[in-house]
């Protein structure tokens, strides 16, 4: 039987789960019917599975208050960060940054 040591005890090894920064977006519509980031601002961190499904991500911001609705977003994966988008339009509304944990 395996002696579990104090942090062995503390840490839950089955997550999976960091502490990123949460940042709101202030985008522009562009002139190829996308958006570009004008400016963001970091409100916060969330802890999440960033392999989780989008639903489960966008569940995950509900349940810590970023957004309302989880079925009106999306999930897109821009190389830096998880950016929560408007479903219908796609603009961003929020980015969880995944190049930095807290």
């Amino acid at each position: 039987m395996h002696h579990m040591s104090g942090a062995d005890q503390l840490i839950n090894w089955s997550e999976h789960m960091s502490k990123f920064k949460v940042l709101s977006i202030d985008a522009w519509g562009n002139q190829d019917g996308g958006y570009e980031w004008n400016n963001w601002f970091n409100v916060g961190s969330i802890d999440v599975d960033l392999d989780a499904k989008p639903e489960t991500i966008l569940q995950s911001m509900a349940n810590e208050g970023f957004i309302t609705n989880p079925t009106l977003g999306d999930v897109d994966d821009d190389g830096y960060n998880m950016v929560i988008v408007d479903k219908v339009t796609r603009e961003p509304i929020f980015a969880i940054e995944y190049g930095s944990t807290i």
